[in-house]
């Protein structure tokens, strides 16, 4: 008892109300203990419920069959790939060892570029890989539930990271944003994409190492974020860079010397650098493919696509909008204002948010949003997708909680103060994106996985299709007139474990065409005008944009010759493919949009379209 009230107690008169007043203080303690005692139940509860609705949305991509690269890694589990791979290597599509093969064989096209080059060196999530294959065999249900268990890690992760920072509130809100957006939907239903989810958990736990190395300077944390860094390295391999974005963007509110800034670095940097000093002795990399451009290698190309694929990045991480319908000419130059008018009206919404904050949680805030920004730059090095977006949504999420909590859970008090300009722009913003996160992203989360799951049993079916028509598929030798991108990986699926036919021949990746049989080994194949027989530019996996062919440019494949006749602006719309051998002895077929046909060549001196 304190004097005060030792002094008020000691008269009769105030002996009741002295009664009172420690009644009520004892009720309110309790009350307080049955509230903190409550929070880890329902902070349970709610993480368990998070959870639930996540794997829901994302149910469909648990039925999804193998497809894709899939089918190649199953190959080389099997040890049907025309190169050996180890347990540690099925990221090791094409190198100098197996091009020539490959291409002679028709598993790459005639138009692949002479030096192409995809190798990624992801040793963790390759072994994971190639022990599913080999205990779950072609069951892809159980390899998809393993998948959604590194799902469940990476938003434990995040949610480990916001936790240490923002109150519970904004903690269950930033974590729902994260796990319900729409970039995890291609890694659950694509097992070859599982990597991004791997380097996601260990990331995450990395990340919030590092936060305690640099504020309490505690050596184990440091060597704790060490090897989480190179864990998620080894997992997500290139992927994984993308967090040096957080370790830099630290460094945008603290101010400390140079050798305090490095020594925050150093649980990333030395990993990173010994992952690429690694990489890059072993020889892996990309190289003379539109769809990857090495930054290094090829930096005309990395800076030339740079700009739109930050731009396309941007709107699917903040906006959830997707990008692919603004790929095309001054739709491009509409979305980039778009994302400069977004990011102008939320200039005054996350000030706002963020001055209500704590210093210490708005300085994490603000470090989490500038490296949500720097984690973007590896992946301008791809075609823009959603599936790059997961280590930028962990700051994106946060940022976008912020300013919905400070919108719909104002301080106390401030609900009843006059709303100005700025509390009504905080409000719109809000609103803008509150629907996006918490009502489009998730819907489209569930589309997007139910597409997927659609593509790969269409995909399936047509193979299931063409198996029938082959007989069988080892012996086969099968011509594609005119095909989708499956067609390039329809070989490893055709046969058992994996194994390709004895050939397959892609004439061309186009829309229309018309063919016109020359003579008994000689077509000639012609695609419209403002078009090519294969596509051009970052679209073209097989070839980079700068390497451009001209008319009478000879490329010659095992028991093919192929000419270029004409080149119009989107790249050769005619070429001449003479056959050592009669091209009629081949099962041909040509892909439509609804399924796959088999077809007759022309009869020598006729021409026949052949559409989608």
């Amino acid at each position: 008892m304190t004097d005060g009230e030792s002094s008020a107690a000691s008269t009769p008169e105030n002996k009741g109300d002295h009664e009172a007043y420690i009644g009520s203080k004892r009720q309110t303690e309790t009350r307080k203990k049955s509230v903190w005692a409550s929070l880890p139940r329902r902070s349970l509860l709610e993480l368990a419920l998070l959870l639930a609705i996540g794997a829901t949305l994302f149910s469909p991509a648990m039925g999804t069959p193998f497809f894709l690269d899939d089918h190649l890694q199953g190959a080389m589990v099997e040890g049907t790939f025309p190169s050996p791979r180890s347990p540690l290597n099925l990221y090791d599509f094409v190198d100098d060892a197996n091009r020539t093969t490959l291409t002679d064989r028709g598993l790459l096209p005639w138009w692949s570029h002479p030096q192409l080059r995809i190798r990624f060196f992801r040793p963790l999530s390759s072994a994971l890989l190639w022990l599913d294959h080999r205990v779950f065999g072609n069951a892809a249900l159980p390899m998809h539930l393993h998948s959604l268990l590194w799902w469940v890690a990476a938003v434990l992760a995040v949610r480990a990271l916001y936790k240490r920072f923002f109150s519970p509130r904004l903690t269950l809100m930033a974590t729902a944003i994260f796990a319900f957006a729409p970039c995890h939907a291609l890694p659950l239903a694509w097992l070859a994409n599982r990597e991004t989810l791997i380097s996601l958990a260990f990331g995450g736990l990395a990340l919030g190492a590092n936060a305690r190395w640099r504020d309490d300077g505690r050596l184990r944390d440091g060597a704790l974020a060490c090897v989480l860094f190179a864990l998620g390295l080894l997992g997500g391999g290139e992927y994984a860079l993308c967090f040096g974005g957080y370790v830099l963007g630290a460094d945008v509110v603290r101010r400390e010397s140079l050798a305090r800034r490095i020594k925050g670095w150093a649980p990333f940097l030395l990993p990173a650098l010994t992952y690429l000093a690694v990489r890059g002795a072993l020889g892996y990399g990309t190289a003379g493919s539109g769809y990857y451009s090495d930054p290094v290698r090829d930096p005309a190309d990395f800076l030339a696509g740079a700009p739109w694929h930050a731009v396309s990045l941007l709107a699917m991480g903040w906006l959830t909008v997707d990008s692919e319908a603004w790929r095309l000419g001054i739709a491009r130059w509409a979305l980039g204002a778009i994302v400069v008018a977004t990011a102008v009206l939320l200039v005054v919404p996350v000030r706002r948010a963020l001055a209500a904050l704590t210093p210490r949680a708005r300085e994490r805030a603000i470090s989490l949003l500038a490296g949500s920004a720097l984690a973007l730059i590896p992946t301008l090095a791809v075609v823009p997708a959603r599936r790059l977006l997961g280590v930028g949504m962990i700051g994106i999420a946060v940022v976008v909680a912020l300013v919905i909590e400070r919108a719909w859970f104002p301080a106390e008090g401030e609900a009843n103060v006059a709303r100005g300009r700025a509390a009504s722009l905080a409000s719109l913003a809000a609103l803008g994106l509150g629907f996006a996160h918490f009502v489009h992203g998730p819907g489209t989360a569930w589309l997007q996985a139910r597409q997927h799951h659609i593509d790969a049993a269409d995909f399936e079916s047509r193979v299931v299709w063409l198996r029938g028509e082959v007989g069988d598929p080892t012996t086969a030798q099968v011509g594609v007139m005119r095909g989708m991108a499956g067609v390039f990986f329809a070989p490893f699926a055709l046969g058992p474990h994996g194994r390709p036919p004895k050939r397959w021949c892609v004439l061309a990746q186009a829309g229309h065409v018309l063919a016109l049989r020359r003579d008994l080994h000689t077509l000639d194949l012609f695609a419209s005008e403002d078009r090519s027989l294969f596509p051009s530019g970052e679209r073209n996996l097989y070839r980079s944009e700068s390497a451009v062919m001209h008319v009478g440019d000879e490329i010659a494949v095992r028991g093919l010759h192929v000419t270029i006749l004409a080149v119009g602006e989107a790249g050769p719309r005619s070429a001449r493919f003479v056959f050592d051998d009669d091209p009629a002895t081949l099962v041909w077929i040509s892909d439509m949009f609804e399924n796959t046909k088999q077809i007759e060549l022309p009869a020598v001196g006729f021409g026949e379209p052949f559409d989608p």
